[in-house]
């Protein structure tokens, strides 16, 4: 019999094969392809014969795990589709290798997933408004219907415990959850509370899990014996087979989106999931997308909301410091009147929180000899000096340089150092709040154990002072934070971001939830050249409808998200040349029309990276319309050449 099967390679295609014995669509299989063995599905049966002179390989063996079913592969082919990528990519994302690697071996020996097994806390440890709430996410909710509803409400107003709740109502019914986070970092505390609430130690699913524990999880979910699932993007491809509830938390946060390898949002695919297999579908914030928020007041999506902090602890109280040339100077970005401040909370053994969202030492290294800034060879960026490490870094490509470039007179560049990054402010507190425990959290941290370590430290209040970039914001629970430093509050709205306003108000508003959690007086100090920007009245309010209404009637009279929808086009290549002149090749055949326009071929912000040089084609279109059928029909009928590059972002979060 001959089959159709779908590899996890780049192709948009199936391959067929032969095989002497029954198999069912969505079965997995191996097979031999281009001398390499490859792990494909098996996407149709009873395969038209093949041209006689072409010979047709078997397939080596098939595997017992349960296949894929009918609603999976469709959606797998229209998270393709939409996506614009080809579907042979998206299968890729579903397996998990070195899980079918160990199927004859290792799988065999894993038995006991007792650990795994939650254990109900019957005691509802609720508030009236909670207990509220609850009632009527019951009342509307079915775990056998497609639903999207948005649980929002204030920092620390108890949306955990609420959707706690509902997982438990999920488990008792023996179906799936999967509770999808933004940061691998967060899962470890989020899992913390997992277990005091369901008193066992949940699966968690990330990059930074070990392969020998991903086995087991992986071997769980598809044998039914693990029902409950914490991870990230990734996890929302692992093989449920009663998956019945996804929480999305801080369902606002752009790390749901994968912008390298295949582009795709996770949290977007998780509610087409859920729409396919018919299972509700829960957003969590206390500043949800735009995108979320109008959805909710076109009452496409449910809107549950928490006004009041769970033990009723006050908000912090949100101040501006203008900032000007007499309160901060080269080396001195800490205005007296913070200082003091935080003296004064350190003396009663608060935690203090310094929050700058631009890693390294010095963003701009200049030499004033030979009058050049120190630059990436390979990118249109300058680099970012590292004290810690002595060195100079390009944060697109990671080139990196000790500051020992030739000068004009060949003796080495005398550079000078400007602009604030993360470890210049740490430089600062230490030496401004000399006698304190002090330690830095930024993404540059590549060891995941390193940082499961320092969180510790932070949670038992062995650290008191903290500096951080934005991985802090989201989601941490410190109990001793109360007083938290936005050093620079101007640098989100720098360059040309369409939602920078959006951004800069999440991670504010997510900032400034941190603090005051457990019944203390707390404050955040917003330092800004700019006091009257328009956010920083909904912060000192914590007043969310107050900036979203203004910021969709922004959006509206722009034509921005949600009123249109954007498809981003990059061309790369060796040669400038080359790259303009297919990009308008490329232009001249895609679809438009009254709801379709084109813009571009322009300049990428970051005109090069990794020698490439970037233009962009930006596609803007009515939701009333999907054009990505059409729009993949002319890329294929101008195939980008070979020396040429060509990357399809659909909904774009950012322009560099």
């Amino acid at each position: 019999m001959l089959v159709e099967v779908l590899l996890p390679l780049n192709f948009d295609q199936t391959f067929t094969y032969e095989i002497d014995q029954d198999i069912e669509i969505g079965q997995y299989v191996s097979v031999s392809f281009k001398n390499k063995e490859v792990i494909g599905v098996i996407w149709s049966v009873n395969s038209k014969p093949l041209k006689k002179s072409i010979r047709i390989k078997k397939i080596q063996k098939k595997f017992t795990l349960p296949p894929l079913s009918e609603n999976k592969i469709n959606f797998l082919k229209l998270m393709a589709n939409y996506n614009l990528v080809n579907i042979g990519l998206i299968l890729n994302l579903f397996l998990y290798k070195k899980g079918f690697a160990s199927l004859e071996k290792g799988l065999k020996k894993i038995k006991n997933f007792e650990q795994y097994i939650p254990k109900f806390n019957e005691k509802i440890q609720l508030n009236t408004e909670q207990k509220d709430i609850l009632e009527l996410v019951k009342k509307k909710i079915n775990f056998t219907k497609f639903s999207t509803s948005l649980l929002q409400g204030i920092p620390g107003s108890g949306k955990t415990h609420v959707y706690f709740e509902l997982i438990k109502e999920a488990l008792k019914q023996n179906y799936q959850v999967l509770v999808l986070l933004p940061e691998k970092g967060l899962s470890e505390q989020i899992a913390e509370r997992f277990k005091d609430f369901f008193n066992y130690e949940p699966a968690i699913w990330h990059s930074g899990i070990k392969d020998k524990t991903k086995k087991i999880i992986w071997k769980g979910v598809f044998q039914k014996k693990i029902n409950l699932v914490l991870g990230a993007r990734s996890a929302i491809f692992l093989p449920f087979q009663n998956l019945k509830l996804i929480i999305i938390d801080e369902e606002h946060d752009s790390s749901y989106k994968q912008e390298d390898g295949v582009p795709f949002n996770a949290r977007d695919m998780a509610i087409l999931q859920a729409s396919i297999d018919k299972f509700p579908i829960f957003l969590i914030s206390a500043t949800p997308s735009v995108e979320t928020y109008f959805n909710c007041s076109n009452n496409k999506y449910h809107l549950f909301s928490l006004s009041s902090r769970y033990n009723q602890s006050q908000l912090p109280e949100v101040k501006t410091i203008k900032l000007t040339k007499e309160n901060i100077s080269e080396n001195n970005f800490i205005s007296n009147e913070v200082v003091d401040e935080v003296k004064n909370y350190l003396k009663l053994n608060n935690q203090v929180l310094f929050f700058l969202n631009r890693r390294g030492h010095s963003t701009f290294l200049f030499c004033y000899k030979c009058m050049k800034r120190l630059e990436c060879p390979k990118c249109s960026v300058g680099l970012v000096y590292h004290k810690k490490n002595n060195f100079a870094l390009c944060h697109y490509c990671n080139y990196s340089t000790r500051l020992d470039r030739k000068c004009k007179d060949d003796s080495l560049c005398q550079f000078k150092f400007y602009g604030l990054g993360l470890e210049k402010i740490f430089e600062e507190v230490k030496n401004k709040f000399k006698g304190y425990e002090v330690d830095i959290l930024s993404s540059d941290i590549s060891d995941y154990e390193q940082f499961k370590k320092q969180l510790k430290k932070i949670e038992n209040n062995k650290v008191n002072i903290i500096v951080a970039t934005q991985i802090v914001s989201k989601g941490f629970n410190f109990k001793n934070l109360n007083l938290i430093v936005a050093v620079n509050c101007d640098s989100g709205f720098l360059g040309n971001d369409i939602r920078a306003s959006e951004k800069n108000y999440q991670l504010l508003y997510q900032l400034a939830g941190r603090a005051g959690r457990f019944n203390q007086k707390s404050k955040i100090f917003l330092q800004t050249f700019d006091e009257k920007n328009n956010i920083f009245n909904s912060l000192k309010k914590f007043d969310s409808d107050l900036f979203y209404k203004n910021e969709i009637i922004f959006r509206k009279n722009a034509q921005l998200p949600p009123f249109n929808k954007f498809i981003s086009i990059t061309i790369s290549g060796k040669n400038n040349f080359h790259v303009q002149k297919y990009a308008q090749e490329l232009k001249s055949v895609l679809p438009r029309n009254e709801l379709i326009k084109i813009y571009g071929p322009v300049t990428a912000a970051i005109y090069k990276i990794k020698y490439d040089f970037r233009v962009r084609l930006l596609i803007k279109y009515n939701p009333k319309v999907t054009p990505q059928s059409e729009i993949k029909k002319s890329i294929l009928r101008k195939p980008t050449p070979s020396n040429l590059k060509l990357q399809v972002d659909v909904d774009p979060l950012n322009f560099t």
